[in-house]
């Protein structure tokens, strides 16, 4: 039979383009045959898509739309029908339920069906053309702008659906004390079906108890409002009726004190009228005015608070009497059960939560040794499992008494290591560093909402770091007596970090301190490890790790690279002359001058005794030059004051550059001590390169410093 459709449909759309009944109309021998298989085609449709697994696709309907709008305009009056316009409506269902492409060849069928209309009539008139132009035009503009809206409409209704079915799904799977949950779990997905499921388990159990209730105690109405939130209201949570004008489950609210409900909110005390006088929909549940002539309210209590309002109402005057009214009270503890349960449930669901997540992201806390690694991943866990639009930290520079931005998650990242006095530039981690100071206190930092100030927030002197924020939370990181730091999120949306992420956050923080504060611990040692003790430099061992990486990485990708061999002269007569301490300041001051000329990617180090290296990276000899001439320069005009002893300094400066003076990386060395010792040999206080060094063969490698 579906075979018929189809094959069908091509002859009904010729024939409607010939224009069949366009002069005789219904008189036509041909039209009830005609209009007998168009209905028999249509039966044929609607039976496969009721009855059969075979479905016959959209355009297939709107195809037969089409001719039955054809036919009904032919014999309404063909070109001047005042059904035409219906055709709008016909290219409205195809752009909302058809393809782009079906709906267009819909559009297409109409046009060609009148346009063959017009031909087979023999119309000859301008105007008549015209119009037709004009109704063409029309029809394909409003089928193009209907089809981008109807898409985009049914693609957001396909997602809700799906997110409503998926949240479904999820909380019927839900099991709080489950075995393997992720950090997953305290995403905001599924957190909104845990409470699916918990929201579906009540109103189940709710609705079984309405149900034998209402085989004991007759009435109209039976409703349960309940103070499931932190606000004091009442939410109206189950409710069955007869009647169709009933408020929303979930949106109707009842303050405590206003209205019949509320007063039985407030006093947690039962309130009975046998003779309603006041409007029905004043009790809170209703949308229209029902005739309500009786009501009886019972509080649910747990303890000394009340969790509840049973709510029965009656259309007859006085419908309960006192055995029903205690019939009705013996139900309350099982109300008052079932919602202490799911309470319990899902308090442990948020504490299983909790402790899963905090067991993930301690993982990350102890999966590296780089403050920065570990502070990255953690800020994207965080926001993966907390709804926010940027998260920071920030860590505490005592020293300087600065602040250091550590990571910024859902900002510009090109800020992060940027620097700033806390002291003057922002105004809550100051506050947070003086109550630390003053007290030895610290605590969460909390702004729910800060309307349009939150531009205004002191939070970085950055100005492409300022964001309108609503919520921002904040939390100094202290460990073993020390202030670290702090942790900063922050939300455009209004109350954005509930209670338990706050006490999540707070709890993780706490370990987050502890970490950071036992990796600089042990960054101190491994730099004690590596640098000079006196001058802060690298030391003599790992500078040769480093000349060893250098080696190794142009076996690779060659690139210049040049050796610097520094040494301070007569530096034996300035110990011999003012004694060591003296001799002491002499090395940290020449120390301080090649860290603060050397660049970032230069390595500097205390070579041994007076005499220092510097390791320049893809630096060729002139570049070395330069930088050693300004080096020698700055030491010779500087004055070092030792108590009230006044010293000048000179250094002798020797340079060998890869591969400029040799192909061989492991020469270097060699390389440039001989150039310092031609510049020792030579006179002292100059710089010199490989290629100075006079008579290179009989040059007498030098055991130790020139003096």
């Amino acid at each position: 039979m579906k075979k018929l459709i189809l094959p069908g449909l091509v002859v009904y759309f010729l024939l409607s383009g010939l224009g069949l009944f366009l002069r005789s109309g219904s008189t036509s021998p041909f039209f009830i045959p005609y209009l007998v298989g168009l209905l028999v085609l249509i039966a044929i449709a609607f039976s496969l898509s009721l009855f059969s697994s075979r479905t016959v696709p959209r355009p297939v309907y709107i195809g037969f739309g089409i001719i039955a709008m054809n036919l009904l305009i032919q014999l309404s009056g063909g070109g001047n029908s005042p059904v035409i316009p219906a055709y709008f409506l016909l290219a409205a269902l195809a752009a909302f339920y058809l393809t782009p492409r079906y709906a267009f060849a819909s559009i297409a069928a109409i046009l060609g069906i009148e346009a063959g209309n017009l031909l087979m009539t023999g119309t000859t008139n301008t105007a008549a053309w015209l119009k037709y132009g004009g109704f063409a035009l029309t029809l394909a503009g409003v089928t193009g702008m209907l089809i981008p809206i109807t898409r985009r409409i049914r693609k957001e209704a396909h997602r809700a659906h799906e997110k409503y079915e998926r949240l479904l799904a999820d909380a019927e799977a839900m099991d709080p004390l489950a075995a393997g949950k992720r950090l997953s779990a305290m995403a905001k997905e599924d957190r909104q079906a845990a409470n699916v499921s918990a929201a579906v388990e009540r109103e189940g159990a709710f609705k079984g108890l309405i149900d034998i209730i209402s085989g004991m105690v007759p009435a109209h109405t039976y409703a349960v409002f309940l103070a499931d939130r932190d606000d004091g209201q009442f939410f109206l949570r189950a409710i069955r009726s007869t009647s169709a004008f009933l408020s929303a489950v979930g949106k109707t609210t009842v303050i405590p004190g206003t209205g019949l409900i509320g007063i039985c909110a407030e006093k947690n005390r039962p309130q009975y009228l046998s003779d309603v006088v006041i409007p029905a929909r004043s009790l809170g549940y209703y949308t229209r005015d029902i005739p309500v002539r009786s009501f009886l309210a019972l509080p649910i209590p747990h303890g000394d608070s009340n969790i509840g309002i049973l709510v029965v109402d009656s259309l007859e005057r006085d419908a309960f009497s006192d055995a029903l009214q205690d019939a009705l009270t013996r139900f309350i503890p099982f109300f008052s059960q079932i919602i202490e349960k799911i309470r319990i449930t899902q308090e442990l669901d948020v504490k299983a939560k909790n402790f899963a997540t905090l067991h993930e992201m301690s993982e990350v806390l102890s999966s590296s040794l780089d403050i920065g690694d570990i502070l990255k991943n953690l800020s994207k866990q965080i926001r993966s499992v907390i709804a926010c639009e940027f998260c920071a930290f920030v860590l505490y520079d005592g020293t300087s008494n600065e602040a250091v931005i550590t990571t910024l998650e859902g900002y510009d990242p090109r800020f992060e290591g940027s620097r700033f006095p806390v002291d003057e530039k922002s105004a809550i981690l100051s506050h947070m560093l003086k109550q630390w100071r003053d007290r030895s206190v610290y605590g969460q930092y909390h702004f729910p909402d800060m309307r349009d100030r939150g531009r205004e927030v002191g939070l970085f002197p950055v100005k492409e770091l300022r964001r309108p924020l609503r919520s921002l939370y904040g939390r100094p990181l202290v460990a073993r007596e020390k202030f670290i730091g702090a942790f900063f999120l922050g939300s455009f949306q209004p109350n954005a970090f509930s209670e338990h992420e706050r006490h999540l956050i707070d709890t993780l923080m706490n370990q987050v301190a502890l970490v950071i504060d036992n990796t600089k611990l042990h960054e101190d040692i491994r730099n004690m490890a590596r640098t000079d003790g006196l001058t802060g430099l690298l030391n003599h061992r790992t500078f040769m790790e480093k000349l060893h990486e250098e080696s190794v990485r142009s076996g690779r990708e060659p690139r210049p690279f040049s050796l610097l061999l520094a040494d301070i002269d007569y530096f034996k007569k300035i110990n011999d002359t003012y004694g060591h301490p003296v001799g002491d300041i002499a090395l940290k001051h020449v120390a301080g001058i090649l860290r603060e000329t050397g660049r970032g990617a230069d390595f500097v180090a205390r070579y041994g005794g007076e005499e220092f290296a510097v390791g320049m990276v893809n630096t060729d000899k002139r570049g070395a030059q330069q930088m050693a001439e300004r080096v020698r320069k700055t030491i010779e005009k500087t004055v070092v004051t030792a108590a009230r002893i006044e010293i000048r300094l000179t250094i002798s400066v020797g340079i060998a550059s890869f591969p400029e003076d040799t192909r061989t990386m492991g020469d270097l060395l060699v390389m440039a001590d001989q150039a310092l010792y031609e510049a020792k040999r030579s006179g002292r206080n100059r710089v010199c390169t490989r290629e100075e060094i006079r008579d290179l063969e009989c040059a007498p490698l030098r055991a130790g410093g020139a003096g």
